[in-house]
């Protein structure tokens, strides 16, 4: 497919491991109007790179070929979709960043284990599998920024919830700025009856 870079010269190295993209959450626009402004005032680096999102999957290992990207659809397909839930945001004593806590994680739990079983992932044992759900606000920040903008939000950040019924495939463009290059479907219900 044609959206990946071949020359990654200008990059940084970190950012090399990225270039076949990951499969993560996009919030629907209606959470983004809410959460995109944050990011945009906090953590303007971010905001231009890519979307405010839930992440799901390690970096791909693998192009998605036709091939790949129907593998993934089949073992999406037993999925239900759920709602999920972010309510107040959190920083952390430990770690810089200012994120919501996304809940439930059982589900989230579930589309990780399903998306790293697929051949994406060449079996790999995938080391972001322990990190909590959550949609970062600000992650380019000092711990003491971190609690200070969290400080500010606490009262006034949007809290809400949206249905989780699809996954994204972004990929990095030459300036790695991630754009949205595939749509996964969880089950729908006109699934039910394929035969």
């Amino acid at each position: 497919m044609g959206y990946y870079v071949e020359d990654t010269s200008t990059w940084e190295n970190w950012q090399r491991e990225y270039r076949l993209g990951l499969i993560l959450i996009i919030p629907p626009e209606k959470v983004l109007r809410q959460i995109e402004p944050l990011r945009m005032k906090y953590d303007p680096r971010s905001f231009r790179c890519y979307p405010a999102h839930i992440s799901i999957s390690d970096p791909l290992c693998e192009e998605v070929t036709p091939e790949l990207q129907r593998e993934i659809e089949v073992s999406l397909r037993g999925i239900d979709p759920f709602t999920l839930y972010y309510d107040k945001p959190s920083a952390s004593k430990e770690h810089p960043g200012v994120v919501y806590p996304i809940r439930p994680q059982e589900p989230i739990d579930e589309l990780k284990r399903v998306l790293h079983a697929s051949s994406a992932f060449r079996g790999r044992a995938y080391c972001r599998r322990d990190i909590l759900a959550h949609m970062t606000i600000a992650e380019f920040l000092s711990i003491e920024e971190s609690m200070k903008v969290c400080a500010e939000l606490l009262d006034s950040a949007p809290t809400a919830s949206f249905l989780c019924d699809r996954l994204e495939l972004i990929v990095p463009n030459e300036n790695f700025q991630f754009q949205r290059c595939g749509t996964f479907f969880l089950k729908q219900p006109s699934d039910d009856c394929l035969i």
